[in-house]
């Protein structure tokens, strides 16, 4: 999935970081970046748990939109500038149901919780 920054490497070695650091804290000092750290390991666990199957769907799902093969990275970058360029635009609804499903799977891992009860998955 063309999952947006931060990484999976980037979430876990800032926790480390954190807990590292934390380790003497005071009780009660760190509440927020507690909640943080708890919140970004979450989103660690759902990518290492979802991400190869909701981006192998999504490669799928771009390379039968485009008509081509290639990699995750490639076709985003072809669709992208498929938009840009208006090459999609006599197929504007099949090009949104497209980018819809990219935005539910980024926020399948990101923020599950906040999507609409017709997007999240069981």
């Amino acid at each position: 999935m063309s999952q947006d920054r931060p990484t999976l490497d980037d979430i876990l070695s800032t926790v480390r970081a954190f807990l590292d650091a934390s380790s003497a804290a005071p009780d009660g000092a760190s509440r927020y970046q507690m909640q943080l750290a708890s919140y970004l390991l979450a989103i660690g666990e759902r990518e290492a748990r979802l991400a190869p199957t909701l981006d192998a769907a999504e490669q799928a799902r771009l390379a039968a939109f485009l008509g081509t093969d290639g990699t995750l990275a490639d076709l985003n970058r072809r669709l992208a500038a498929d938009i840009r360029a208006g090459r999609l635009d006599d197929r504007w609804t099949d090009t949104m149901a497209l980018v819809l499903s990219q935005v539910v799977d980024k926020m399948t891992i990101v923020r599950p919780d906040r999507l609409d009860p017709t997007h999240q998955r069981s």
